[in-house]
């Protein structure tokens, strides 16, 4: 794999994160402010400096579980705990949501290839 594609894959996955999360948040009728919080944390700590920096140096994919430890350290960042059953099934919509997008992309890119 690309030694420039980590960037892609974290945003992707981060992104993915924050919509489940404030679905949830949505769904469980935490306060708008609360949940704006959690949000804005998890944000932050994505786009720290530190984090943008190891994020975009030109290195390999880190492995499904280092992967997965950025991410539960993302989540445990905000105000909002989650137990490792709740992480888990979080990580696994995350990586289910990325997969479909890319699959639904390139299925998009096969059917306009025909065209020419």
């Amino acid at each position: 794999m690309s030694t420039r594609s980590l960037p892609v894959l974290f945003f992707s996955l981060g992104g993915e994160m924050l919509y489940i999360l404030d679905q949830r948040l949505k769904a469980q009728k935490i306060p708008p402010d609360r949940a704006l919080k959690v949000i804005l944390d998890i944000v932050g700590r994505m786009l720290e400096d530190k984090c943008i920096k190891e994020i975009f140096r030109a290195q390999q994919v880190f492995s499904k579980r280092a992967l997965k430890n950025i991410f539960e350290q993302l989540a445990q960042s905000s105000i909002m705990k989650l137990n490792k059953t709740a992480m888990d099934k979080l990580y696994d919509l995350m990586i289910m949501a990325v997969k479909y997008q890319v699959c639904e992309n390139l299925l998009r890119l096969s059917q306009y290839a025909k065209v020419f």
